[in-house]
């Protein structure tokens, strides 16, 4: 298994494909990562909700209780080289 995280877990700001995680039975499941181009990510993932990658950590913390770091923890693990 790979440790490689997902840009909602490391990037400050871009844009990911939102889908209803059906595997599980509920909640969301993020998909596809754009930096600047959220059309290209829709027309990449037609089925999925485009989304601000900060209004999906908001989400995600708030309404489905994953643990990731505030946009601040974000960019301090970025200039740290982390």
């Amino acid at each position: 298994m790979s440790n490689l995280k997902h840009p909602v877990e490391t990037e400050p700001e871009g844009f990911v494909a939102v889908y209803e995680d059906s595997y599980r039975g509920g909640g969301i499941a993020i998909g596809g990562y754009s930096r600047r181009d959220p059309s290209g990510l829709a027309q990449r993932n037609p089925d999925a909700a485009i989304v601000n990658v900060v209004r999906v950590r908001q989400v995600a913390r708030e309404y489905h209780g994953w643990d990731l770091d505030s946009e601040a923890g974000i960019r301090e693990a970025a200039m740290a080289g982390c």
